[in-house]
């Protein structure tokens, strides 16, 4: 784009009227970092690839990291989990932006599981340290980390679930059980 353009990685946020907006503002999304030429790339909320960081700023491009701090948080357990040697084990939708960015931080090791049934199919380790998808529930959390601590004599778990995201989702149960019909 021409000098000084300002580009997103990606969708910034889950949300097509406030990138619809940005778009009326010239801020537009690549889905690659050479279509960027120059200028500044913003780092989605949900976090990128560490190779998606390096390669921009090779290009020459200002990286602007938009991370969600929740999921910041997430990156550096994973990082620290990987280099003490725990197995990492992420509570995630498997192909989601965010853990993918969270997978791609255990050097493509991590195991994914989305339920507590799934963690059965897991290879045993010794040790294992559990990180969760920002947006999961609390209660899934707790299933998926009791069936760990089964299976795992030393297990390790942080609850990375973002707090928001736990308060909008009890106002829309309560919500829900006010009225007859909820469109989301």
């Amino acid at each position: 784009g021409e000098h000084g353009s300002v580009c997103t990685f990606g969708p910034l946020i889950h949300n097509p009227q406030e990138i619809a907006r940005l778009e009326e503002r010239g801020i537009h999304q690549a889905s690659e970092v050479a279509e960027v030429g120059e200028g500044a790339i913003v780092l989605s909320a949900h976090g990128v690839d560490p190779e998606v960081e390096s390669a921009a700023q090779e290009c020459g491009l200002e990286v602007i990291d938009a991370t969600c701090p929740f999921v910041k948080r997430a990156h550096g357990h994973i990082l620290s989990l990987s280099k003490e040697g725990y197995a990492v084990v992420i509570l995630g939708d498997r192909g989601h932006r965010e853990v993918e960015g969270l997978a791609a931080r255990a050097g493509g090791q991590a195991e994914i599981v989305s339920s507590a049934e799934e963690v059965a199919r897991l290879p045993f380790h010794q040790r294992c340290g559990l990180v969760v998808q920002t947006t999961q529930r609390p209660e899934a959390l707790r299933e998926v980390a009791g069936a760990l601590a089964e299976r795992c004599p030393e297990l390790r778990v942080f609850n990375t679930i973002c707090e928001a995201t736990v308060r909008r989702q009890e106002s829309a149960r309560e919500l829900a059980e006010q009225v007859g019909t909820m469109v989301v």
